[in-house]
């Protein structure tokens, strides 16, 4: 209490509550001894000493005022909840308890926060007990940045061998600068690798930044920022630059940086900004096996530190402060045999090895029987064969391994768990004797007590999910000793299937598992007693640690058939891993599947969430819609998991409760198709450039002023350019630097390399936009690609010297917005405004390919060997596309972007449309066949369509104020309603929800038609009625006949006004800012949903007439079904 509760009450982490004891009478002392606990002496009489200090400890809890005492008389000698006063006071016991929980549980991530914080402040606290020497390169590094502190600078990187001590070097760095800045300052220190929070680097960043906010008071990340990697990277650099500008100190201290790389991925460190701003500081330490790979980060050689052995005396000095901690003293010849082991490698980690092994040793042992190893790898053997000796080899081996083998480590709960399924540990353990019992067998937990207590050494705890994890220390030297030492093949195999099993429930719930145990002749069946591993203990709380471990496990012990019938191909495992760790948990084990076996499912499935990871980052929500509409047409091709996931999808919208969208056809791009993945970065859309540098760069810049450097062999981020502060105009390329403008007037050269600015001039160019004219010129091949004169047209020319031929005209079904060539000039792809990539021969000009894009118009292209990069004028996002796939994986033929009219069947199977700039041919696309070949030709461009959903009729307006009637039951029949006497144009038309009477608006009036049939034939008589438009400032753009007779309609100019026939009257409901673009009904036109170009959606009642809500919306414009 005095060290606990009462010295941390300022933040206290612990809840206590206490009750005060009932007056007793003397009588009733005796028999309420036991009950109450009361301190006696040894006389058997109340120990009246112990009572007041008591009392006084109670008094000061109270007065910390984290809770108050409650008293209650009771009867009896005990509680009876039937009492009117001890109802009240269990209730305010209850009310206590539950306040305070609360409190202490209101922000849990702040709690894992404090958990990383204060675990990376132990091991530094350690690191630092017998830290001694090294004051030449902390006195280098403090004086470097002291200097560096008020300019912009690099990051500083310490270097050295593996064990030659930089962890303990940078610990005690921050130890020491902890004294030094002010209390505006704050020193951030990771021992990267030590905990599941440091050994991600998205958690990294994640968990530097809430730090640093709290700390100095700055802007916390939101949490969509806090998902997306981008986003994140660029918020770290932003929050340096904030720091910096508030006169605030920050020393960032990243130790073993090398724990977050990856074979092959150097850009993982371009995370770290190559230009410190002032004021913050930011210290590395990596092997010098990796040491090359930060080259690109640290260009100054100065802010390299190589750390050197230890010297003869700065040995002794650890010597002398290790035992010394310990309590103990080694006698002189003791000493010399340390030293002289010691002196063979000077390396801080063989010091400590064998300090940990001479601090046992008495007084009296002698040197001459004993044997220390000449470096730290042997001492290490030397004790893990004492190991062996001490507790037996099956149990040291298989503990070790277990622990190695697992994701993140294991707890001691679970340890013991997976050793009493280990058949072959249980075997050594009964070697000579039978266990206490044959119905359960469980590992003697003794056992792992005592190896426990010598492995403390070499054993860390961690923390992940709340759950404290034993896990391997961080050194290499340890690990790969047991893995070389115990794990063959065949060992590695079995030991991952007794933690699959374990992790899946397959022994719990008193399912009995056999073992032969060499004291018994016969196979003896024991319930091994672990706890059954569901998915989700309740309905929120889900199984992390299964989640986490189980898919690892069966991977590496080959059960596949179970991983994909349980795991990969199960919907609720697959939304509850994406739900509760994200979506880079799921592609992180699908990665690991598809590294170790070659299984085309399991690569569709991880191509699937490599595509809807940019939308599942802002709407967990729609993951099963995304599934569905990308699987849907492979279902057939891979019926065994795709097929069957498509169906529990299908069950899944069956299901639901709540509204969702439910996919009739695969409308976006499939896994193994032409779209390979999605570039983020930007915030907002607009790019207006693409740029591809040296075959492996590619930059582009938006209207926000930001470019963004992308590797185009990885596919990530590699630099974030700030500096324009007006929208970004173009891109020139020069070798490994770019020249950038934008609409501030100045000219940047940035270095692509290191990704700093290399000059500004300012009011260097003219701030005047202008429009790209689509020119592009293939050097190789002489030839310049262009469309002089019709924008549906491009011209393919042959330059030479003296003149310019035309050789090829390609003609596309809509204008065209980009065009570039292949890497090697053989081919050209262009993307028209219906969205529609088309891969031409340069030879011949044959159509090679087309690729639906299915998104917003495209305003740049860049090409890097057979992959096209394309940026939207809307989409803030990058599309990466490949030449090369497999054409089964291809969406069926889609609806192209941007059509003016389309009409859709109430089954949702059937759509009828129009296409942009082809406004006389009505086109009709099937979800089960995809584009019929049956289209309609009309005389006249289409105005507007309609379609009767019960009388399959379809009614097509025209310019000319014909109206034509497809019966889609009698085709080839069409029916024609002429126009009034001076030829108006359609503007819109509506039919009744009984489908027995159409409203058409021409120029100057709105008709009502009735629709009947003869002879089982379609007719179309009036007009019935007309209502006169001669006073309306503006024409009608949509509208709805209502039951009742009613007319709802908008028109261009913003107006909605209801019109009753009946009573000859209107009236108008609303006014918005730009034109109406649509109006849908409820069922029996209960409500009206009006939307409109200004953003805004208005819900209204029509019975009677009011407002209900008002939605407005980021996009423009908007168009209901």
């Amino acid at each position: 209490m005095e060290h606990g509760f009462l010295k941390t009450q300022k933040d206290a982490s612990a809840v206590l509550f206490f009750r005060e004891l009932p007056r007793l009478s003397k009588r009733n002392y005796k028999k309420n001894f036991a009950k109450f606990l009361l301190d006696v002496t040894a006389d058997g009489l109340l120990d009246t000493e112990a009572r007041e200090l008591l009392a006084d400890l109670k008094q000061r809890i109270c007065k910390t005022g984290h809770l108050q005492p409650l008293c209650m008389e009771l009867s009896k000698g005990a509680m009876d909840p039937s009492s009117k006063e001890h109802k009240e006071y269990l209730g305010k016991l209850c009310e206590q308890v539950t306040s305070q929980m609360k409190e202490l549980i209101k922000d849990p991530g702040w709690s894992l926060l404090k958990q990383e914080i204060f675990h990376h402040a132990v091991l530094s606290e350690e690191k630092c007990s017998v830290f001694k020497g090294r004051d030449s390169i902390l006195g280098k590094i403090c004086i470097d940045m002291w200097e560096s502190s008020n300019v912009c600078h690099v990051p500083f990187l310490v270097h050295g061998p593996s064990g030659v001590g930089k962890t303990s070097l940078l610990c005690k760095l921050a130890q020491e600068m902890r004294g030094v800045v002010d209390h505006r300052g704050v020193v951030v220190l990771r021992l990267l690798g030590t905990s599941p929070l440091s050994s991600d680097l998205d958690s990294v960043l994640r968990g530097v930044c809430l730090q640093v906010c709290g700390a100095l008071g700055l802007q916390f990340p939101y949490p969509h920022i806090s998902n997306m990697h981008e986003e994140l990277v660029r918020f770290f650099h932003s929050m340096l630059e904030d720091v910096s500008k508030q006169g605030d100190t920050l020393l960032l201290i990243l130790d073993s940086l090398d724990q977050l790389l990856e074979a092959n991925k150097p850009h993982q460190l371009d995370w770290i900004p190559k230009v410190i701003p002032p004021n913050v500081q930011i210290v590395l330490s990596i092997s010098d096996d990796c040491v090359e790979k930060c080259k690109s980060l640290v260009s100054a050689e100065l802010n390299f530190f190589s750390v050197e052995p230890l010297t003869d005396d700065q040995g002794k000095d650890i010597i002398d402060a290790y035992m010394s901690a310990a309590g103990r003293k080694l006698t002189s010849e003791q000493l010399g045999t340390v030293l002289n082991s010691f002196q063979q490698s000077r390396s801080p980690l063989h010091l400590k090895l064998l300090l940990d092994t001479a601090k046992q040793w008495p007084s009296y042992t002698s040197m001459s029987n004993v044997r220390l190893g000449s470096s730290a790898q042997e001492v290490m053997t030397q004790f893990v064969e004492t190991l062996e000796e001490n507790h037996g080899k099956k149990l040291v081996s298989h503990a070790l391994c277990f622990i190695l083998l697992s994701r993140n480590g294991l707890s001691e709960a679970e340890l013991q768990d997976v050793l009493s399924l280990d058949n072959d540990v249980l075997a050594e353990m009964y070697k000579y004797w039978l266990p206490p019992s044959h119905t359960l067998l469980r590992f003697p937990l003794l056992h792992w007590s005592r190896l426990q207590h010598d492995l403390r050494a070499h054993l860390m705890e961690r923390w992940e999910g709340g759950v404290i994890l034993l896990a391997i220390t961080f050194l290499k030297q340890f690990a790969e000793l047991v893995r070389k030492r115990y794990l063959s093949r065949d060992m590695k195999a079995g030991m991952h299937n007794i933690l699959a099993e374990y992790f899946s429930g397959q022994w719990s719930q008193g399912q009995l598992r056999p073992i032969l145990l060499p004291s018994l002749s016969t196979l003896l069946n024991a319930d091994r007693k672990v706890p059954p591993q569901p998915l989700r203990f309740t309905g929120e709380v889900a199984n992390i640690r299964k989640l986490n471990e189980l898919p690892y496990h069966l991977a590496h012990a080959g059960k596949w058939e179970e991983l994909r019938q349980s795991v990969l191909g199960s919907l609720d495992w697959l939304c509850c891993k994406t739900l509760r760790c994200g979506v880079s948990c799921v592609i992180q084990d699908l990665s690991l599947c598809t590294d170790l076996t070659d299984c085309p499912e399991i690569q569709m499935l991880k191509e699937t969430f490599l595509l809807l990871k940019p939308s599942l980052d802002f709407n967990p929500s729609l993951l099963v819609t995304e599934i569905f509409s990308r699987l849907q047409c492979l279902a057939d091709l891979y019926p065994s998991m795709i097929g069957q996931l498509c169906s529990q999808c299908m069950d899944w919208f069956g299901s639901c409760t709540d509204p969702v969208l439910v996919p009739k056809s695969s409308f976006f791009q499939a896994p193994g198709g032409p779209l390979k993945s999605t570039l983020t970065g930007f915030t907002r859309g607009d790019i207006k450039d693409l740029l591809k540098i040296l075959e492996e760069l590619l930059v582009a810049g938006s209207e926000e002023g930001l470019i963004i450097v992308w590797s185009l062999n990885h596919l990530q981020t590699l630099h974030n350019l700030f500096g324009h502060t007006g929208r970004f105009l173009t891109l020139m390329d020069k070798t490994n630097h770019c020249l950038s403008t934008g609409l501030d007037g100045t000219l940047r050269k940035w270095c692509l390399i290191s990704g700093q600015q290399i000059f500004c001039i300012t009011d260097a160019v003219s701030v005047q936009t202008h429009t790209p004219t689509h020119v592009h010129m293939i050097e190789e091949r002489k030839i310049i690609i262009t469309n002089p004169r019709c924008d549906r047209t491009l011209c393919v020319f042959l330059v030479t010297l003296t003149s310019m031929q035309k050789v090829l005209d390609l003609h596309h079904d809509a204008s065209v917005l980009c065009a570039v060539s292949s890497s090697e000039g053989s081919e050209i792809i262009t993307i028209d405004l219906v969205a529609l990539f088309k891969v031409w021969s340069v030879t011949t000009g044959a159509l090679l390919d087309w690729i639906g894009v299915m998104d917003s118009a495209v305003a740049s292209l860049a090409v890097h060997q057979r992959t096209i990069i394309s940026a939207s004028v809307i989409a803030n996002q990058l599309k990466v596309w490949q030449l090369d796939y497999n054409t089964k994986h291809r969406s069926k033929t889609f609806i192209p972007a941007y059509c003016p009219l389309v009409a859709l069947s109430k089954d949702g199977d059937t759509v009828f449309y129009v296409k942009e700039g082809d406004e006389t041919e009505i086109f009709t696309w099937s979800c089960s066949e995809g584009l019929r070949s049956d289209s309609m030709d009309v005389s006249s461009e289409v105005c507007c369509m309609e379609l009767a959903q019960q009388k399959r009729l379809l009614f097509c307006g025209l310019r000319t104020g014909t109206i034509l009637i497809y019966p889609l039951d009698l085709a080839p029949e069409t029916l024609c309603l002429p126009p009034p006497e001076n030829l108006p144009t359609v503007r819109s038309m509506a039919i009744s929800p009984r489908e027995d009477r159409m409203a058409v608006a021409y120029e100057d009036a709105v008709c009502i038609f009735e629709i009947t049939s003869r002879d089982s034939f379609p007719c179309v008589d009036g007009p019935l009625e007309r209502y006169s438009l001669y006073l309306l400032h503006s024409p009608i753009s949509t509208m709805a006949l209502l039951y009742d007779s009613r007319l709802l309609y908008g028109t261009f100019g913003g107006e909605v006004v209801i019109y009753d026939f009946k009573s000859a009257t209107a009236a108008e409901l609303d006014h918005h800012g730009a034109a109406i673009t649509c109006i849908t009904m409820s069922n029996w036109d209960a409500q009206a949903l009006i939307g409109s170009q200004d953003c805004v959606q208005k819900l209204w009642n029509l019975s009677p007439v009011l407002l209900n809500h008002t939605m407005e919306y980021k996009v423009r414009g908007c168009r209901l079904p």
